[in-house]
């Protein structure tokens, strides 16, 4: 029975996914239409500079919302749509990533626990997989081998564990790099004040990206754990 709410988490999961990337790439097109009074290069160097952040500059980087803070460059770098274009989604991507930027400034704990487990994130998530698989080969090849089948893989669920709580943290920091965004998009002129409100739900849509890949890392967590559980059942 467990197994078939798995298979429910997955399906739901997908079709949420599929109609997160559909609204976002819908509402990221529309605000690619719409002027602003500031270019997206403009925009980091003004929010940069009202928050007492010096250093930092900015670079192009090609691809499409291919945009990103990267703190050990000291850079922000904007994607082919955003690099000194005049629109509403530029803007909002761009002060979006200043967010991050302001975070590290601010020097946030739940930002740095976040770029604390990021270099472990990706390969507990591959290792933890190996070890799970391993634990349930080693109880089924012995008649006895079941208690310690199962202890190896809770191990690589406890490794596992690791990558759902980056996952974990890394939704709040990028809300919270959205609300900073905001914010001072409303305590500026980048973009007319009837456009605000549409920015807002660009960066909502791109947020929700995020909620589902901590779902998506919960699902596999609850997929571990049955495959686990197989082993006590053997």
């Amino acid at each position: 029975m467990e197994g078939y709410w798995y298979y429910i988490g997955a399906i739901a999961i997908m079709v949420w996914s599929f109609i997160v990337q559909i609204s976002l790439k819908a509402k990221a097109a529309k605000g690619s239409e719409i002027a602003s009074n500031k270019t997206a290069n403009e925009v980091v160097e003004e929010m940069l500079s009202r928050h007492g952040i010096y250093g930092i500059t900015i670079d192009h980087k090609p691809g499409e919302l291919s945009d990103c803070y990267s703190p050990k460059e000291g850079k922000i770098y904007l994607s082919d749509t955003t690099y000194n274009k005049r629109t509403l989604t530029a803007v909002a991507v761009a002060a979006h990533e200043c967010g991050h930027a302001v975070q590290d400034h601010e020097n946030m704990g739940i930002y740095r626990l976040r770029q604390f487990l990021a270099p472990a994130a990706g390969v507990c998530s591959n290792l933890s997989w190996y070890i799970v698989l391993a634990g349930i080969l080693f109880a089924y090849a012995s008649e006895r081998g079941g208690e310690l089948g199962f202890t190896i893989c809770n191990i690589g669920i406890i490794l596992y564990m690791v990558t759902f709580l980056f996952f974990l943290v890394m939704l709040p920091v990028e809300r919270n790099a959205s609300r900073r965004a905001y914010k001072d998009m409303k305590d500026s002129n980048w973009v007319a004040e009837e456009d605000r409100s549409y920015a807002y739900k660009i960066l909502r849509a791109a947020g929700d990206t995020y909620a589902i890949s901590l779902a998506s890392s919960a699902l596999t967590l609850f997929r571990l754990i049955l495959m686990r559980n197989s082993t006590r059942r053997n």
